[in-house]
């Protein structure tokens, strides 16, 4: 256990940054949480330096993975130009703690670009204004539904996010009846099966096509997205998902997004490395 303890802790001081910073490039900030759930799922430091990873490919971005929690030097956020949120929701989200909401809510005055993947988009009931001001949406506890099934997204809009994106079909947790600010722009809609339907609220919409990813021009000038899938980290294998996800990275930073989509290759061996060592 102490080994495990001081692993985390040797973790939560670690930022990776992209050396040779210049003054063109803009700066994303990607936010992990700590260790959540099984092996394999809500991998939000795994995943987060992949993420990295592919950006890094293109030199008008500068990339910073903060592990294990909200970064302890506050300039990071302070010369942001985008901030990625992967961590737990409901009453652990960071977004609720005092310092670090006001440092949000500062980033976002300034016109940052934010996006939450996953659980990030989950705040209690009677919380929720911090995501749905800056989000345009989110899952409110107890009211939204959330459960395992496979998502058939035969749509997909034209957006900058969404280039290089073709219908594609995963099996995830993807959650949804969320609460939306108008504004919003759907990127990726399914219909659920009614036994994921796990709320007295969204089972009065049997049958309806939900929203499980979206972006929002804010009113600040700002860019949003959200997106609730991406419970298992083996979906990061979906080159459409992956595609979507990086071309939102840039998107919110307002950088353009090639014309196919940002380009990156994952294998079984990357998805391996990185994984949180957690207590069975």
């Amino acid at each position: 256990m102490n080994r495990f303890v001081g692993y985390l802790f040797f973790l939560g001081l670690l930022c990776f940054q992209a050396n040779g910073q210049s003054s063109g490039q803009k700066r994303l900030v990607i936010i992990a949480g700590t260790p959540s759930h099984k092996t394999g799922e809500h991998e939000y430091n795994a995943g987060a330096l992949l993420m990295k990873k592919w950006l890094a490919n293109s030199p008008d971005i500068a990339v910073t993975v903060c592990l294990n929690g909200w970064p302890a030097d506050t300039t990071l956020l302070a010369h942001a130009d985008g901030i990625v949120l992967f961590m737990d929701g409901k009453q652990s989200h960071l977004v609720l703690k005092p310092e670090y909401k006001r440092q949000l809510l500062s980033a976002v005055s300034r016109g940052v670009g934010i996006a939450a993947l996953h659980y990030a988009v989950t705040l209690p009931s009677g919380n929720g204004e911090p995501l749905l001001d800056i989000l345009g949406g989110f899952k409110e506890d107890g009211y939204s539904a959330h459960g395992m099934w496979t998502s058939n997204f035969r749509t997909i809009p034209v957006h900058p996010v969404t280039r290089g994106v073709k219908p594609f079909q995963l099996y995830d947790e993807c959650y949804f009846f969320l609460r939306f600010r108008s504004g919003i722009l759907p990127v990726l809609k399914a219909t659920p099966p009614d036994s994921v339907r796990n709320t007295t609220a969204s089972r009065t919409a049997s049958g309806r096509p939900e929203i499980v990813s979206w972006v929002y021009e804010r009113p600040d000038g700002g860019r949003s997205f959200g997106n609730t899938g991406l419970h298992f980290h083996s979906n990061w294998r979906n080159d459409d998902l992956r595609k979507l996800v990086l071309n939102a990275c840039r998107w919110i930073c307002h950088l353009p997004v090639p014309a196919n989509g940002v380009q990156s290759v994952v294998t079984d061996e990357e998805l391996r490395q990185n994984l949180d060592p957690k207590a069975k």
